[in-house]
């Protein structure tokens, strides 16, 4: 039953039964698949039954997803990754430096951390293993390329098995966004279509009305009407009305017509949904004219970030990536960086306490260590002056 609870509601399980393919409908929740009598309706008709998955092309489409997608992915995927033993001291790792052979260690982390967004789930597949059998170097797959067949237990990618100990997979602790965000992305898309079909259609808008005892017009004749008066309308001149017709406008305000209040509520929805600030979507939701950068920072950091840095870092400290007692840690020095004049008073006050060693201060700073002061040279001892003889 966890298998079937986990397919109805997106969450991904411990191992994927079916990956989804980022550019088409795979998931679909209709009468077919799902009685709608689970979700306690009597059709799937009703507004409030669940939303059918949307694809990832579509989602991107919407400016506010494609927003929350580089705010999330991005800012991870740039963030320097440092792994400790048990004594806290740093240790170097082949597949955290690059993990993907010629391709930028940024470009495989954001992708990884998208799939993990949209998806709830990413996979890296081994490709090759270091002297001592760690990874070396991995390859980014995408989800839909990952297959398992329960019955056998058998892995395969792209149709072809695969040992499973070579394969790594990221599970993400919220629902995809592809699953959980699917009506407010419909929605947005839905609202801009429409804010997209006022702007094709010139104002004044409006619709037309027979006069009274004019004859009907054949429906040809109707289309062929409403063309020629959309492309008059189109070239600004001024338009003619048929005596047996009365035009009827009817007038919006620019607000209205570009949908301006139901688009941002939209967008808010995303926003509410991805668990990122509306503000940094462009939706004001409070009065503040002042923020300190730094809060801020920590704020999404705490709550938008930090679940996927955890599942990220918990996953790639297991013992078939790195070495038993080894943890891996996001660096967030710079991503919490504040003013230089902050900053110079914590690392005084660090030098007082013992928290910091100035070359480490050195190298939080990007810049090399001191060279060590000369050593003044000994002078030679005077020889002793030869007493007087009488």
């Amino acid at each position: 039953m966890g298998a079937f609870w986990d397919f109805v509601i997106g969450r991904p399980s411990p191992v994927v039964e079916a990956a989804t393919n980022p550019t088409s409908v795979a998931f679909a929740v209709d009468a077919t698949s799902i009685d709608p009598a689970v979700f306690g309706l009597t059709s799937y008709s009703d507004p409030i039954a669940p939303a059918p998955r949307i694809s990832r092309r579509e989602a991107i489409q919407v400016p506010a997803v494609k927003r929350t997608r580089d705010l999330i992915a991005s800012t991870l995927g740039q963030l320097p990754l440092d792994v400790h033993d048990l004594y806290k001291t740093e240790r170097t790792s082949d597949v955290l430096d690059q993990p993907e052979r010629g391709r930028p260690r940024m470009v495989t982390m954001t992708r990884t951390v998208e799939d993990m967004l949209f998806e709830g789930v990413a996979w890296w597949r081994v490709v090759e293993r270091a002297f001592d059998g760690f990874p070396k170097f991995v390859e980014h797959l995408a989800p839909n390329r990952v297959q398992y067949e329960p019955e056998t237990g058998i892995y395969r990618v792209d149709g072809r098995q695969v040992n499973p100990a070579d394969l790594i997979q990221f599970e993400s602790p919220n629902d995809a966004l592809l699953v959980a965000g699917a009506r407010a992305i419909r929605t947005c898309l839905k609202l801009d279509a429409a804010a997209a079909l006022y702007a094709d259609e010139p104002m004044p808008t409006g619709y037309f009305a027979p006069n009274e005892g004019a004859d009907p017009a054949d429906d040809e004749d109707v289309i062929a009407l409403l063309t020629a008066w959309r492309d008059a309308r189109k070239t600004k001149s001024t338009a003619y009305v048929p005596a047996s017709l009365k035009y009827q406008p009817v007038q919006f305000t620019p607000a209205e017509i570009q949908l301006a209040d139901a688009r941002q509520h939209a967008v808010l929805e995303i926003a509410r949904v991805a668990g990122v600030d509306p503000e940094e979507l462009g939706v004001s939701t409070t009065s503040r004219t002042y923020a300190n950068q730094q809060d801020r920072r920590k704020a999404f950091l705490d709550f938008t970030l930090g679940p996927y840095m955890r599942a990220f870092e918990q996953r790639l400290s297991l013992n078939d990536v790195t070495r038993r007692g080894h943890e891996v840690r996001f660096n967030l020095s710079d991503f919490l960086r504040s003013d230089d004049k902050t900053r110079m008073e914590t690392y005084r006050l660090g030098l007082d306490v013992g928290a910091y060693a100035p070359d480490e201060i050195r190298a939080l700073e990007n810049k090399p260590p001191l060279p060590a002061p000369a050593t003044p040279r000994a002078l030679p001892a005077a020889a002793p002056a030869q007493e007087a003889t009488s």
